[in-house]
């Protein structure tokens, strides 16, 4: 299976990239875009590309790892909230919850006379847009991890634990251990839509990054903007680094999830038998 999951990564990225791409160019002939997208594809590696693309795809790689290491984090304290909280928490918007942080901020420093870093690589904006990405998904990776614990605790090796005379906490913290493949599992999920997210972010504060590029280009689209040459090779590259960093992350997250799966591998198991 191990083999397969490269290969699998491959297609699910080169389906995305022409899809998005070739769907996105409706100022071309379709005939033209498809014959168009080989060569938009292996430019990706051209060194003036690399060049422009690379430090874009940096930032916002920061805050998309940044964004998914805080809902790591933040699912475990947000494990005893009620789930109808979780709930609200995980309909909430990135954007929204951004705009409530630099409002908030906004309010604190300008009757103070200071100023309010609106920067991209700000300290205050990175931590603002880690927090407005991570504390969607960190409730749908609470909600997950709830269920898992709930169910573990209700299995049969949890009823013959509690028969044995194993105390009720030990109990508990080996069903949280079961629990956190779900976790990772969850957030290895949601790493695609975290970089659609992340898109509108950077598109909408004018960020820097590969999620303003596609931002930029989608927002042409939909608006019917015909007027300008397409920048093709360059949202190319930007959403080959948009969803190669989501697929890379989406990755981490499943090997992880694998990682702490307490439950015996098919393959590990097979080879102590051999042995």
């Amino acid at each position: 299976m191990l083999s397969h999951r490269p290969l699998g990564l491959l297609a699910s990225f080169l389906l995305l990239h022409a899809a998005l791409l070739v769907g996105l160019q409706r100022q071309i002939p379709v005939p033209a875009r498809l014959a168009a997208y080989p060569a938009q594809l292996l430019g990706i590696l051209r060194p003036d590309v690399l060049v422009q693309t690379l430090p874009l795809a940096l930032l916002s790689g920061t805050y998309l790892l940044g964004g998914l290491a805080l809902a790591w984090v933040l699912a475990a304290l947000l494990g005893r909230v009620a789930r109808p909280a979780l709930w609200v928490l995980e309909g909430l918007p990135p954007f929204l919850l951004l705009v409530a942080g630099v409002g908030a901020g906004l309010a604190v420093t300008v009757p103070r006379g200071w100023d309010f870093p609106l920067t991209a690589w700000s300290p205050v904006m990175l931590a603002l847009i880690v927090t407005a990405l991570a504390l969607p998904t960190a409730a749908r990776a609470a909600l997950a991890t709830q269920h898992a614990t709930g169910e573990a605790l209700s299995a049969d090796h949890s009823r013959v634990a509690r028969a044995m005379g194993l105390p009720e906490r030990a109990v508990q913290r080996r069903a949280a251990r079961v629990a956190l493949p779900e976790r990772a599992a969850g957030l290895a999920g949601d790493a695609l839509g975290l970089a659609l997210s992340l898109s509108v972010i950077e598109g909408l504060l004018q960020f820097p990054g590969v999620g303003n590029e596609v931002y930029v280009a989608l927002q042409g689209t939909f608006a019917g903007a015909d007027g300008q040459p397409f920048g093709a090779q360059s949202l190319s590259a930007s959403l080959a680094a948009l969803l190669g960093l989501a697929l890379l992350f989406a990755g981490i997250g499943r090997a992880l999830a694998a990682r702490l799966d307490p439950r015996p591998r098919a393959g590990a198991s097979g080879a102590e038998a051999d042995a």
